[in-house]
């Protein structure tokens, strides 16, 4: 998992959750992203992150969906951004 990930997480969760968040994280690999790609990969770490908004319940209940299709998690991510720029 790269740095920014890894910032992203130490700081929007408590660091009782770090493991618990890094660890769900970890548990999406690339065979669960199309074409096995690693942007597909980050960016749906990230947008689970984006999502998450610091709550480790949504983390699990993300990661979940992501496994599902990945696809689903990336596209709410951009929704909520598109959200916060009206």
């Amino acid at each position: 998992m790269d740095k920014d990930i890894i910032d992203s997480i130490h700081r929007d969760f408590k660091s009782e959750e770090v493991a618990l968040v890094i660890n769900e994280l970890s548990s999406i690999t690339l065979k669960h992203v199309m074409a096995e790609s690693e942007y597909n990969l980050r960016n749906t770490r990230l947008s689970i992150l984006k999502l998450a908004k610091g709550d480790s319940s949504k983390v699990i209940e993300l990661t979940k969906c992501a496994k599902i299709d990945f696809r689903d998690v990336i596209m709410w991510a951009m929704e909520e951004e598109k959200k916060e720029k009206k």
